[in-house]
């Protein structure tokens, strides 16, 4: 009998501690948003960065560049975010544009949900393979589909903008 009840006290913390294995809060209102939008959950990767948005982190050296790319493809402008944290989760997807835009799109898409006070502020694409280049917006579209601009006005326009 004490064996037995170790056992379910056991099965108990372990399903406690290990939870179901869904997505909740922050991740829960990405992955739905991810949905929302018509694309198939591949894989979810969970949280895949944090950090909170500072000018610094939008122009300087190379480590800047993944800031400014993701930042680049949105509607909405960074700067009503400074100061705050931002949550990015991921997920490959399939049934998303660049799979007919993207010639190097064979094991689907990554797709990037940015989240700010557990709302979705904006996201971004990829091919899920091992490629250099820019990302996309969310829906597949490149900076320059985005903003109206050419890749040098676009970066003359941020430079002048957020160079510390």
């Amino acid at each position: 009998m004490r064996k037995l009840l170790l056992v379910l006290i056991g099965v108990m913390l372990s399903c406690l501690i290990g939870g179901t294995g869904k997505a909740v809060g922050d991740e829960k209102i990405a992955e739905d948003f991810v949905k929302a939008q018509g694309y198939d959950i591949i894989t979810p990767k969970g949280e895949i960065n944090k950090y909170v948005l500072e000018k610094s982190k939008l122009h300087g050296g190379t480590e800047t560049i993944p800031y400014q790319q993701s930042w680049g493809v949105q509607t909405v402008g960074p700067d009503s975010y400074f100061g705050k944290e931002i949550i990015i989760y991921g997920f490959i997807v399939k049934n998303h544009p660049l799979e007919k835009k993207d010639k190097n799109v064979q094991n689907g898409v990554a797709v990037n949900i940015m989240l700010s006070d557990s709302k979705v502020i904006g996201g971004y694409s990829y091919p899920n393979e091992d490629i250099v280049g820019a990302y996309s917006s969310l829906d597949g579209k490149t900076l320059e589909e985005v903003t109206g601009l050419s890749f040098q006005q676009w970066q003359d326009n941020w430079n002048k903008k957020y160079r510390n």
